[in-house]
């Protein structure tokens, strides 16, 4: 079954504008062009626009994304499963964040008590170091050394129990009964 330019955008979400762009830069060609001018676009096409969607939700740039799909499709399968189980590490590491974000409002209202590592648990240190990178080149390494120095106090501060947190349970056990005073 052949289907329009703009059904195949109400099927995936994509903009009429998207798939026009998609066929100019070779991305995404339709099956066949009407005698009406329309694109007809079939199964294997929809399939490609799947994939795109993927790498696009991946992240990965459009340049990047035709080169991937012009591999044989047993490359195509290795690459989507490398990228599935990237998807899936932040599938796990959302999760944990939601767990922080619930477990930090029960501690607001006063529901819950947590130590302090637990605040931190699924952020990105990938992201983190893409921020502090961020700040360097804003800043300069000055801002790194007298925070260095500020940051080894207040570590060391933790360390010596001086801040005041206790509690119960090791980094794997669960949220509930953990303290933060």
């Amino acid at each position: 079954m052949a289907y329009t330019v703009k059904e195949v955008s109400g099927l995936s979400g994509i903009s009429v504008r998207t798939l026009h762009y998609y066929d100019e830069i070779g991305l995404l060609k339709p099956h066949h062009v009407g005698d009406n001018g329309y694109r007809y676009y079939e199964q294997e096409q929809l399939l490609r626009l799947q994939q795109i969607m993927v790498y696009r939700e991946l992240e990965l740039p459009l340049s990047d994304i035709g080169d991937l799909l012009e591999q044989t499709k047993e490359k195509t399968a290795e690459v989507l499963l490398e990228h599935r189980s990237k998807v899936q590490n932040k599938v796990f590491r959302l999760h944990t964040l939601l767990q922080t974000i619930d477990e930090t409002v029960a501690h607001v209202k006063g529901e819950q008590t947590m130590k302090p590592e637990q605040l931190y648990q699924g952020f990105d240190p990938e992201k983190q170091e893409m921020y502090e990178r961020d700040l360097t080149e804003r800043y300069g390494h000055e801002a790194d050394e007298k925070n260095s120095g500020e940051q080894n106090s207040n570590e060391e501060l933790v360390q010596r129990g001086l801040f005041g947190f206790s509690g119960r349970g090791g980094s794997n056990s669960s949220a509930v009964g953990r303290s933060y005073e």
